[in-house]
């Protein structure tokens, strides 16, 4: 039966989840992992997912060998829930510094590259699987590169993004005057990437009060979201992408975080909850239009939201006078409220603060006000028209060992190449594509031809 599903999975376009139904009791302490108590850490704490389902993440813990100074720290919990004892020491990495927020990221070859701010500016560390410190990046795992870079007022304008196969670092250059907001590029090895923007990094419009989203679509275009509603597009290489708006510029009045859907659509969201959607040229797509106050019956912030299958999951916090709780719901593609999924909030007073989400096929796995909680969803149900039969309009080499060759009788606009746990893993634009840098296993291949028409395959990576 497990075997049989698992095949449903592979050749389904889409996959449509019900209402959470319950915590998942086999994972951790009926299903919630306790990060660290109330008084012992004051930082946000980020997470990722391995395509086996184990998670890393980052927290901060009063350290007794430094007579109580915070400490920064990476660990790893199994797929059950537990620390995975075998990951650095005892199961976590001390990481060189202190921060409110240690971002982390996950490399396609497994490695973990992680930006934190420290006293002496930014830090980049990168570390293998096994929780060491990768020895070939910067100096002993650790680049500082980039000079100081900041959080603004709003504990926004901070981050790391990859870039096919290199690191952006943005945040607030407090040397700059007026203060600005500004993005470096390094090399994989960890040193600044000269060849992009002006001499290897590039001022946006972002000042110290403003809080910044910054991430790349899939032809790795640069977007940044101003709190005054401005959004900025660069070019791969830090120039403005003069196609985008009014040269390289649209005014907005949605000043909060978002993503970049995967056809390169912009969501962002702004302080009441509300959220829209800009197509890749910036003007806004009026076929999506989710306003909470209409769709929802109390006030909600939206902290995270996460593209699956062709659904947006938001998440964030419900608050009804001044009781915060974890609040989830999914969205269609116009912005309306899927009803067999409808929204849930959390009964447990204590998880508050929903900041990042991971959405697989059965679970949600959130994490927030130092908890990690893991939510099983009613199994999948496939319609009869979304399961895809044998179809000869594409073939693969299959299995694949470092290209990715196809033959089609249609044009194929992209192909997105997703883990087994729906993450996505690479996009292609072309037949002969290098996928080397992928692990070896079996993954989801969702063709999408020029006529719109969309095909799934499973694809083994050799």
């Amino acid at each position: 039966m497990k075997k049989n599903l698992l095949l449903v999975l592979l050749s389904a376009v889409q996959i449509s989840f019900a209402q959470i139904i319950s915590k998942d009791n086999t994972f951790a302490s009926n299903g919630i992992h306790t990060i660290a108590s109330t008084n012992n850490t004051v930082a946000w704490s980020r997470m990722v997912q391995n395509p086996d389902g184990s998670i890393y993440f980052t927290y901060n813990r009063n350290n007794s060998s430094t007579g109580g100074l915070e400490k920064s720290f990476l660990s790893k919990l199994n797929v059950n829930g537990t620390v995975d004892q075998t990951f650095g020491t005892n199961g976590e990495l001390q990481l060189p510094y202190f921060t409110d927020d240690s971002q982390v990221k996950l490399q396609p070859d497994g490695k973990l590259v992680i930006l934190s701010s420290s006293d002496s500016g930014p830090m980049i560390v990168r570390v293998l699987p096994t929780g060491q410190l990768d020895s070939s990046f910067g100096s002993n795992g650790i680049s500082s590169a980039v000079p100081a870079l900041g959080i603004d007022e709003n504990g926004g304008s901070y981050g790391i993004i990859l870039q096919n196969g290199k690191i952006l670092v943005h945040g607030i250059d407090t040397s700059s005057d007026p203060v600005k907001h500004r993005i470096y590029r390094l090399t994989a090895a960890g040193a600044i990437d000269t060849t992009f923007g002006n001499n290897g990094s590039i001022f946006t419009l972002g000042t110290w009060s403003n809080l910044t989203s910054t991430f790349v679509d899939n032809q790795l275009n640069i977007v940044c979201g101003h709190a005054n509603g401005t959004l900025e597009k660069f070019n791969p290489d830090g120039q403005p992408l003069t196609g985008f708006g009014n040269n390289g510029m649209v005014q907005t009045i949605y000043n909060s975080g978002g993503i970049m859907d995967s056809n390169n659509q912009i969501l962002l969201a702004n302080g009441v909850g509300q959220i829209s959607r800009f197509k890749p040229d910036g003007t806004l797509d009026s076929s999506f239009n989710f306003n909470p106050v209409v769709s929802i019956p109390f006030p909600i912030w939206i902290l995270s939201i996460v593209e699956k299958n062709g659904y947006y999951y938001i998440g964030g916090a419900k608050e009804v006078n001044n009781d915060i709780r974890f609040f989830i719901s999914k969205l269609n593609q116009n912005g309306t409220i899927d009803p067999n999924f409808n929204y849930y909030v959390e009964s447990n007073s204590s998880l508050n603060y929903l900041n990042d989400m991971i959405i697989n096929q059965n679970n949600i796995i959130a994490n927030g006000n130092r908890y990690i909680v893991k939510y099983l969803v009613n199994n999948p149900t496939l319609s009869a028209t979304e399961i895809l039969k044998a179809n000869a309009e594409i073939s693969f080499e299959n299995p694949v060992k470092q290209h990715l060759v196809y033959q089609s009788k249609e044009k194929v606009s992209k192909i997105e190449i997703y883990s087994q746990d729906g993450k996505l893993a690479k996009t292609l634009l072309g037949s002969n594509t290098n996928v080397s840098e992928l692990l070896k296993g079996v993954y989801l291949a969702k063709v999408t031809f020029e006529n719109k028409k969309v095909v799934t395959k499973k694809l083994v990576i050799n």
